[in-house]
């Protein structure tokens, strides 16, 4: 007997191994073997058996690491599935879908269509609501099923997981988990609880690229069970299925977030410094109450520009296209994308001058503007990562202050942290990003920010007509996911057609240059009015961590179809085998 073996690499298979007699009636679709693969022993799946071979002479699987198979025929359906979406190899699919799984739990097919819920309400609701729902669940399902209801609610990161299990600790129907518990979500649970869906964070970086949001939904419908998305302010994935009925809205105490202050800096131009007279006077009354405050600028460090008075030559990370910034609590010059750093006192690489100009803002700026306008308060800055004083408070550590400025990851506080003042020093910043979610992403930024607060939120802005501030100062929360997704349908994004972007990288430009050109050249000989491609273009930041990046994008409107197509052409490219390449969808 054959089996037919793949392994955690971005090769096809599967591949053929003789099975010994001693282990013959052991191995089954789903099972874990050790195998030797080239000159090392590696653990695989068998994806099938078979009574021969088209190799004439076949390695034997070597032992077995569990006493019965790991996954079962629904587990490997579902990574085929996987599989076929994301881009990855089968054995790709079943490493990712396996991690979080305990050794020998079957999954059985619920026989339920699966619920679909978004419940929108603010962070320090999320786990009365989590109660809410199981409670609903025990009341209804108690009597008709024997086994103990079990739940697993998904956060974005460690943060909210800590302040969850903080408040469900001693739960055991509950559990809690980052994204890669989403592969865990098959029909031992009966419902699954998603919290703040939309969240970055979400996104897997490391092939395969996955979206938990996508990854999750797959999974209720392969395996039957409930899901329910808890958040302030839902994807526009999945309020394009509200709009279209494929889940339940339902929105708890949504209105009484504040609508926000628009500060329009065009009105005080001559008014020096970072801070508005509004914001000033805000500040001031908060200090005197006794309240602390939070200033939101996504820009680390002191200065985010670093150019010489002298050649004009700006400093530049060895590593990485990107420019230093300069940190002046590490007292050091940084790259924002590697390790790399610099001393302070570093001449010009081109003229050995020491004569730096600073230029941009960061948070420390900020402290430094504050500490000279309020003296006696204690302002703190929050960037990751960084060192400073605090308390354990229900599992988190907050910092000590009464003014913090920081990066949007002073998020992870809102569980805890309510503030008097909460401003925006250029949210201006978060519209211009180069990325079509810019919009949404500041939105969420901003829903989030203003329920920590007590008041409403200032935004200092020069762009006051932007259509997103528009809505929030009106409050037509609703008009603005309606405005979004008919900008998306108009330029053709995700949730109504789908981009997928190939990506090369590699140490040598040339090599990655001529990958990327070879299979653009061979996906528009074959291409189909299903699709549109882009010509080869540099990324962002075209190198980055020694590693210079090139991208071909492909829009379509089916994700499994563009995928098939894609990876037909890689098929028949030349490999070069210092040149990687990777699939990511809807990046």
């Amino acid at each position: 007997m054959i089996a037919q073996v793949v392994f955690d690499l971005p090769l096809e298979g599967p591949f053929d191994y003789f099975i010994p007699e001693h282990l013959l009636h052991h191995i089954s679709v789903g099972t874990r073997i050790k195998a030797s693969f080239g000159a090392r022993s590696m653990t695989g799946f068998v994806v099938a058996l078979s009574p021969t071979s088209a190799i004439p002479s076949l390695k034997p699987v070597l032992s077995l690491p569990d006493k019965s198979p790991f996954l079962n025929d629904l587990d490997v359906d579902f990574a085929r599935e996987f599989s076929a979406y994301y881009g990855c190899t089968l054995g790709e699919a079943l490493f990712t879908s396996s991690r979080n799984r305990d050794k020998g739990t079957p999954s059985v097919r619920l026989d339920h269509t699966p619920l679909l819920n978004v419940y929108a309400c603010k962070p320090l609701e999320y786990a009365q609501k989590i109660k809410e729902i199981i409670g609903t669940y025990q009341k209804s399902m108690d009597s008709k099923t024997h086994r103990p209801l079990r739940f697993l609610v998904l956060v974005p990161d460690v943060f909210r997981l800590t302040a969850l299990a903080f408040i469900f600790e001693g739960i055991d129907s509950v559990k809690i988990g980052t994204r890669s518990s989403v592969f865990e979500s098959d029909a031992r649970f009966d419902a699954v609880m998603m919290v703040d869906e939309e969240d970055p964070s979400y996104k897997e970086e490391q092939t395969p690229m996955y979206e938990t949001r996508q990854v999750l939904l797959m999974r209720a419908q392969k395996f039957g069970f409930d899901v329910h998305f808890i958040g302030l302010s839902p994807s526009l994935e999945l309020m394009a299925r509200v709009y279209d009925n494929e889940a339940k809205y339902i929105a708890s105490q949504r209105d009484d977030i504040h609508k926000p202050r628009l500060v329009d800096l065009t009105n005080y131009k001559f008014v020096p410094g970072l801070i508005s007279p509004p914001v000033r006077d805000a500040l001031e009354a908060a200090l005197k109450a006794g309240k602390p405050s939070v200033l939101v600028l996504n820009r680390k460090g002191l200065y985010r520009l670093i150019r010489c008075t002298k050649c004009a030559h700006i400093l530049k990370c060895a590593h990485c296209d990107t420019s230093m910034i300069y940190s002046r609590a590490q007292a050091k010059f940084l790259c924002r994308h590697c390790t790399y750093t610099l001393p302070p006192n570093t001449l010009c690489p081109q003229c050995q001058l020491p004569s730096w100009k600073f230029m941009g803002i960061g948070v420390e700026q900020v402290q430094t503007e504050l500490k000279k306008i309020f003296p006696q308060a204690r302002v703190a800055t929050f960037e990751r990562p960084m060192k400073m004083t605090a308390q354990k408070t229900q599992g988190l550590l907050l910092p000590a202050f009464d003014i913090l400025i920081g990066t949007q990851a002073v998020l992870r506080f809102q569980a805890t942290l309510k503030a008097g003042v909460a401003a925006f020093i250029d949210f201006d910043a978060e519209l211009s990003r180069l990325d079509m979610r810019s919009a949404f992403h500041a939105f969420c930024l901003e829903r989030h920010i203003s329920a920590m607060a007590d008041q409403p939120v200032f935004i200092q802005t020069r762009n006051p007509n932007h259509y997103l501030l528009k809505f929030l100062s009106e409050g037509k929360i609703q008009e603005f996911y309606k405005e979004e997704l008919r900008l998306r349908k108009e330029f053709g994004f995700s949730p109504f057609k789908h981009w997928v972007k190939i990506s090369w990288r590699g140490a040598s430009q040339k090599m990655v240059q001529e990958a990327a050109q070879e299979v653009y050249n061979k996906l528009t000989e074959s291409l189909s009015d299903k699709y549109v491609v882009t010509p080869p273009l540099s990324d962002v930041v075209e190198r980055k961590r020694d590693q210079f990046r090139i991208n071909v994008m492909v829009q379509a409107f089916v994700v499994k179809e563009a995928v098939a197509f894609i990876k037909s052409v890689l098929g028949t490219c030349k490999r070069r085998g210092r040149v990687i390449v990777t699939l990511n969808i809807d990046p």
